[in-house]
């Protein structure tokens, strides 16, 4: 009986070891990907959403991506925060139905040219006279916070009238596949 016990308790524990292997595969091997910045990224010739004038913020979105867990908080944060600084905000990407501060942004379809996007959460900056200043994930890994953020000190410099074009880089994130 004993050795029937210690049997089932090794197969229970091998069991729930394959598990968090296979977890951590689908999420960190799976979504963790490369935010490559194909060629039509360097052009820079998309329009913004709206008129230039004011520095735009497009957030892109797949609804149900777990990769959204450890960025809403801070996207609703940053969003208020900005809007209220003049900054104009829109979310892209998935047409699914969103929450929160998400749900009260206007949706702009994604522009023909960016077809190939490589998966959200992400986001698109243009400066006030409308030249693209950023496209990219917005932090590295999974998650995203004030210290974390790529996009706030981008976002701060254009406020204060300062030049930027990050358009080229590449870096890692959560990423899931845009869809309908």
């Amino acid at each position: 009986m004993v050795f029937l016990r210690r049997g089932l308790l090794a197969v229970l524990g091998m069991t729930w070891a394959a598990a968090l292997v296979w977890a951590w595969w689908w999420f960190d091997g799976y979504h963790n990907r490369t935010f490559e910045r194909p060629a039509h990224f360097a052009a820079a010739q998309v329009s913004p959403p709206f008129a230039p004038g004011r520095i735009q913020v497009m957030h892109v979105w797949q609804a149900g991506c777990p990769c959204n867990a450890g960025h809403e908080a801070y996207i609703a944060d940053m969003t208020r925060r900005f809007s209220a600084q003049g900054v104009r905000f829109v979310r892209s990407g998935s047409r699914a139905a969103v929450e929160g501060v998400l749900a009260g942004l206007p949706f702009w379809p994604m522009p023909e040219g960016w077809s190939d996007w490589p998966g959200g959460p992400a986001l698109a900056i243009w400066d006030a006279e409308g030249k693209l200043a950023y496209v990219g994930p917005y932090s590295d890994g999974t998650s995203c916070n004030s210290d974390s953020s790529f996009v706030e000190p981008v976002i701060r410099a254009l406020l204060q009238g300062r030049s930027v074009n990050i358009t080229q880089q590449d870096t890692v994130a959560c990423l899931c596949e845009l869809k309908e």
